[in-house]
C-alpha cells in the first residue's frame, strides 16, 4: 500500500511515520519533498514559495509517486498536495504565484496522488505546538492557514485525490493504531471506491 501523509508544519507527520514503520517495517520511507530537493540543489527552499520552488517540489514528488506500483509498500512524507497547499498561500499573502501557476500544476498534483492508495491527514492539535522545522517556517496564522487549505483541497468534491482519506487524533500511538486499522480497511479496496473515510469523518480509537 503506498501511503501519503500530509499536514501542516510541525503536526508529527515525520513521528507518525516513523512509529508506523516501527509497527509495520516491511515499509519504506520516502523522503520529505522539500528535505530532498534542497539535499540535490544545495539550495535552502525560499521563505515565501516561488513558482521555481515548488514547481520543482510538484515535480519531485510526482516521479517519485509516479515510480511505484500497486503492491508497493511506501510511506510518503508530504507529496505534490502539501506544495500545492503551499502555493496557494503564497498566493494569498503577496509571493509571485498566481492563479495560472496553480493550474498548471493541479493536474500534476492530481495525477500524482492517483498513484496513492490511503491518505492520511495529520491535524493541529492543541498540544503541539509551532516550531521550526530547519526549513520553511510558518507563523501561527499561516500555519493555520495551509491546515485549513489542506482541508478544502481533500474534500470529496475538490477531486483532488480518488483515495480514501483519513483523519488520526490523538498521541502517537493512538494515531498509529488509526492508520493501521484504515491500512486494513482499504486493503482491498480500489482506489475511488465507495465507503470512503473522508476529512473530519474519521473517529479517533
Amino acid at each position: 500500500m503506498r501511503i501519503v501523509f500530509a499536514g501542516t508544519q510541525s503536526v508529527g507527520k515525520t513521528t507518525l511515520i516513523e512509529d508506523l514503520q516501527a509497527a509495520c517495517p516491511e515499509y519504506r520511507i520516502e523522503e520529505e519533498p522539500i528535505r530532498a530537493v534542497a539535499r540535490r540543489t544545495g539550495q535552502p527552499p525560499p521563505s515565501i514559495p516561488t513558482r521555481a520552488a515548488e514547481r520543482a517540489l510538484v515535480a519531485h514528488g510526482r516521479s517519485r509517486l509516479l515510480a511505484t506500483a500497486p503492491g508497493d509498500r511506501v510511506l510518503f512524507d508530504r507529496s505534490p498536495l502539501d506544495a500545492h497547499a503551499h502555493s496557494i498561500l503564497s498566493m494569498e499573502i503577496g509571493g509571485e504565484i498566481d492563479p495560472a501557476f496553480l493550474a498548471e500544476i493541479e493536474p500534476r498534483v492530481i495525477e500524482a496522488l492517483g498513484h496513492a492508495d490511503l491518505v492520511v491527514f495529520v491535524p493541529i492539535e492543541p498540544d503541539v505546538g509551532d516550531q521550526p522545522d530547519g526549513f520553511r517556517y510558518l507563523d501561527a496564522s499561516n500555519r493555520r492557514r495551509v491546515h485549513s487549505i489542506l482541508e478544502d483541497l481533500l474534500l470529496p468534491d475538490r477531486g483532488i485525490t480518488r483515495a480514501p482519506v483519513v483523519r488520526v487524533r490523538g498521541d502517537r500511538a493512538t494515531r498509529v493504531r488509526q492508520v493501521r486499522r484504515a491500512m486494513t480497511a482499504h486493503a482491498a479496496t480500489p482506489t475511488g471506491a465507495e465507503g470512503e473515510t473522508r476529512v473530519g469523518s474519521s473517529k479517533p480509537a
